[in-house]
């Protein structure tokens, strides 16, 4: 019961503090349906959780975005004593935090730049929608995002920026399926200029790989007008990243809201990343442990 009151708190103070007004998108949307044959809105926003969504912001519009994760909500450590408590179920610890700004220079192509706590991450992203879903016609809808990232932590092999640099590349393939129901697929390729050379593979004793392949796949499901289920997964593709070495597929659930002009996601995660540079290869919470955090979005729009 207690868990269940803090979650409910928290999805209470996130409605209060979420910036983000889309009545006027919103609006526009409804219109442009009335005069067009595409399909608008298969997301309310440009990402489900840890997923892209294929929604670019639209032209001449900024949005600032805050992105969190709290710590662990119900881990238990060695002894079997439950720790969720000592830090009210994670909400007294931040595994990460990103600030980033993302500017639509046109209605299909999107540019941003960001700042993670995690990896002292510093990322510049490009989004492109380059096929659009239409009523009859064309069942889906694409982009392409890639974005690189610079690390700025301290242990970087002999402080070389080549070694500080990864980088991911994404084609985003979604449907709305219906009025209630949109899905997407992500398959996502990450190159890390340089890795971990403590992590070996469980047989042949290599070095961890530079290069990973994954596979996502996200979902939207309307369950009222103002509010909708949410979900995204990746599988890694990698013979490094197994339970034995420690590491996890990435995991997401929420609930998507819309209250007032406000449209926010409050979730739950075993992902500490907030971009594909830190979700694919450095997702190491489990789920079965209690190791899933809280985490929510905070974004303002601005038109010029």
């Amino acid at each position: 019961m207690n868990k269940f009151l803090t979650i409910i708190g928290c999805l209470l103070f996130a409605s209060t503090i979420s910036a983000q007004d889309l009545m006027d998108i919103l609006e526009d949307e409804v219109a442009s349906e009335k005069t067009s044959d595409k399909v608008l809105a298969t997301f309310k926003g440009t990402r489900v959780i840890n997923a892209q969504t294929v929604q670019s912001v639209k032209k001449k519009t900024l949005e600032f975005n805050i992105a969190h994760r709290f710590g662990d909500m119900d881990i238990t450590d060695k002894k079997g004593l439950n720790l969720g408590g000592h830090t009210l179920y994670g909400l007294e610890n931040a595994s990460n935090i990103r600030f980033s700004l993302t500017y639509g220079v046109t209605d299909k192509l999107s540019v941003g730049i960001g700042r993670s706590k995690m990896n002292e991450h510093v990322d510049g992203n490009l989004k492109y929608r380059f096929l659009e879903q239409t009523e009859g016609g064309m069942p889906i809808s694409a982009a392409y995002f890639v974005s690189a990232a610079f690390s700025g932590v301290a242990n970087i092999p002999e402080n070389k920026f080549e070694n500080r640099m990864s980088y991911s590349h994404q084609v985003i393939i979604a449907s709305k399926l219906s009025r209630a129901i949109s899905l997407e697929l992500l398959p996502t390729y990450v190159h890390r200029n340089y890795v971990d050379q403590t992590i070996l593979h469980p047989t042949n004793g290599s070095v961890d790989e530079n290069d990973i392949f994954a596979l996502g796949f996200a979902g939207r499901i309307k369950m009222t007008t103002r509010m909708a289920f949410v979900f995204d997964y990746f599988h890694s593709f990698s013979e490094f990243r197994t339970t034995d070495n420690g590491f996890y597929d990435a995991i997401g659930v929420g609930v998507e809201l819309e209250t007032g002009g406000h449209v926010f996601h409050i979730n739950v995660t075993n992902s500490a990343g907030l971009i594909e540079n830190d979700i694919i290869p450095y997702t190491t919470s489990d789920w079965g442990q209690g190791e899933y955090k809280l985490g929510f979005n905070i974004s303002r729009v601005f038109s010029f």
